[in-house]
């Protein structure tokens, strides 16, 4: 169905073929040149770019099982009940059994004390900053701590994430990862990262995304301790998988990052814009921007009335207004998951069933956003 107003509209390419003629010059060249503008951007130490989210999730989970390997420690993961896809089969297939969390009451994020009193046996942590809302990090490091677990912090739809002291919340874990999909904050046609926090991780996750080999040449030949011969570039010391950007994509990617503030200022401005015209209305609940971090990837609302978003959508989509569920639900009441457990997340479910949400991307015009408003207004009156 075509709607009038869309989660996300298309990202124009007007003046790309231009930049690309300029651009595209020695092998990994932009590859290169785009990790070192978001590294000095964010003040990221390591940053790994890969093929997608999903490939960053897949890179961050066989680099945390191969670590918890070594320290002699069984592969748990605890995730929140709102996670993507990926996430989940990312994590199964590295060999991780998984232990699901639910999210805080009227939240969409890890609860820290349901988290802390499902601990027992879990090496890893998995907290998903959950349609740019920030997840208690502070707490959940602090457990992490306290149980000698690591964290892997699935950050794909935001990009940067800073606590009310400015610290950045990639320093909370011990990986993260970013999505550069188009309806995201930062689009290079395809694309992810992984944030590393050193280098012995940095080289594990290069490895994992370069076939697990174990030369290092691409990086920096004095890193290099694989021994010469005709088999240098082809001795893998791990599992691994082709997993590195595309200098096409990079290239995309840099073009993009060029207006990246602008762009977040619209998704800031239409986020406001949409809370400032719904937040008095009785019926539904809306979330204010929050006071320290978020990185708004869209406007959820929780209906009270006990509409479901189905019954919504009906409605919304007569009116060429998209909306959609939260990324599909909880986790395992998804036929492909539902395995992993036959326990109701009470919190989780509640907000599924009753929450959808609408479009702020920087495509989306401030006329568009103000009609959006008006129609979601009218029907919640």
């Amino acid at each position: 169905m075509k709607y009038l107003y869309p989660c996300t509209g298309k990202i124009s390419a007007a003046g790309f073929g231009e930049y690309l003629e300029e651009n595209i010059k020695e092998s990994r060249r932009n590859i290169n040149l785009f990790a070192r503008e978001l590294s000095a951007r964010f003040d990221i130490p390591y940053i790994s770019l890969v093929n997608s989210g999903s490939s960053a999730n897949l890179a961050a989970s066989l680099a945390m099982a191969e670590k918890l390997r070594k320290a002699g420690k069984p592969l748990v993961a605890a995730i929140s009940a709102f996670t993507f896809p990926t996430t989940v089969s990312s994590l199964l297939l590295a060999g991780f059994r998984i232990k699901m969390i639910d999210v805080e009451q009227n939240g969409f994020n890890m609860d820290p004390e349901k988290l802390e009193e499902s601990i027992e046996g879990v090496s890893l942590i998995v907290p998903t900053h959950f349609l740019g809302f920030p997840a208690g990090m502070e707490r959940i490091s602090e457990t992490a701590k306290k149980h000698g677990c690591l964290i892997l912090q699935d950050a794909c739809e935001t990009i940067e994430l800073r606590d009310k002291s400015g610290k950045q919340y990639y320093t909370y874990g011990d990986i993260t990862t970013w999505s550069f999909y188009h309806p995201h904050h930062l689009s290079s046609y395809g694309g992810g990262a992984v944030i590393t926090l050193n280098k012995e991780d940095a080289m594990l996750i290069d490895s994992i995304c370069h076939w697990g080999r174990a030369c290092k040449c691409h990086i920096d030949p004095a890193l290099c301790t694989n021994p010469p011969g005709p088999g240098h570039q082809f001795t893998y010391e791990r599992i691994g998988a082709n997993l590195e950007i595309s200098e096409l994509n990079a290239c995309f990617g840099r073009w993009q990052f060029r207006s990246f503030d602008e762009y977040e200022k619209r998704r800031t401005d239409n986020y406001a814009v949409l809370y400032e015209a719904l937040k008095s209305k009785k019926s539904i609940q809306v979330f204010p921007h929050p006071s320290a971090g978020g990185s708004m990837f869209v406007f959820p609302i929780k209906m009270k009335s006990g509409m479901t978003v189905k019954e919504a959508h009906k409605y919304f989509s007569s009116k060429g207004l998209e909306i959609r569920t939260l990324m599909g639900g909880v986790t395992n009441e998804q036929k492909a998951f539902s395995f992993i457990s036959d326990t109701i997340y009470e919190n989780a479910h509640e907000m599924a069933e009753h929450t959808f949400f609408v479009g702020i991307h920087q495509t989306i015009t401030t006329s568009c956003i103000h009609e959006m408003a008006k129609i979601i207004s009218e029907f919640f009156e």
